[in-house]
């Protein structure tokens, strides 16, 4: 028992001793950072943050002017598209007009080339009557009268202005007609103009 006694009269001496430093002791001083500098850290985060936030509205702007741009190349790919797909059209159209034309434009030529060979033609038995007529008036002249091959001879010659005349009427509706579908095609393309740009306006 005596021992127990010791023990705590050790243990209760060592507590005052402790306690006795203790109260020896001053508080510590606070260890934390200077306020200006915590409040200016502060400053610069806000600062960095507003940053931040600006930086990400215009993140967002982009965003979206990109989105605006890839719907107007989108629509633009869709409308060059159907242009070319327009122009091919009106590529086929203006082929199968133009293989038309070349047939119709051999045709004319065709067409013509034998009214100019019929016209040369006329004009040669033209001329040979009149040199025909001629002779017989020289004959008629010197005393040799034969009066109805006078009359034929005219009357020869009056046919043969007649077929000249024919054969130029002719050539002249030949070339009438080869104009006819280039004048007739003119003013479809003038009138298909004027009604687009009536809904151009519109």
């Amino acid at each position: 028992m005596s021992d127990i006694t010791e023990l705590e009269r050790r243990i209760t001496a060592a507590l005052d001793r402790i306690g006795t430093g203790l109260d020896g002791l001053e508080a510590p001083a606070p260890a934390g950072p200077d306020p200006a500098e915590m409040q200016n850290s502060l400053d610069i985060a806000a600062a960095r943050v507003e940053e931040l936030e600006k930086e990400l509205s215009d993140l967002k702007a982009a965003s979206a002017d990109m989105d605006a741009l890839k719907q107007s190349l989108s629509d633009e790919k869709l409308a060059n598209a159907q242009l070319e797909e327009r122009m091919k059209s009106v590529r086929d159209t203006a082929d199968r007009h133009a293989s038309a034309m070349d047939i119709q434009a051999l045709e004319q030529q065709k067409a013509t080339a034998k009214l100019d060979s019929d016209l040369q033609r006329l004009r040669r038995a033209a001329e040979d009557l009149r040199a025909s007529n001629l002779s017989l008036r020289n004959a008629m002249q010197d005393g040799l009268s034969e009066p109805h091959l006078i009359n034929k001879a005219m009357l020869a010659e009056l046919e043969t202005l007649r077929a000249t005349r024919a054969v130029e009427m002719a050539q002249a509706d030949a070339v009438l007609a080869a104009l006819d579908p280039l004048v007739k095609r003119a003013a479809q393309e003038a009138a298909k103009s004027a009604d687009e740009e009536e809904g151009s306006d519109a």
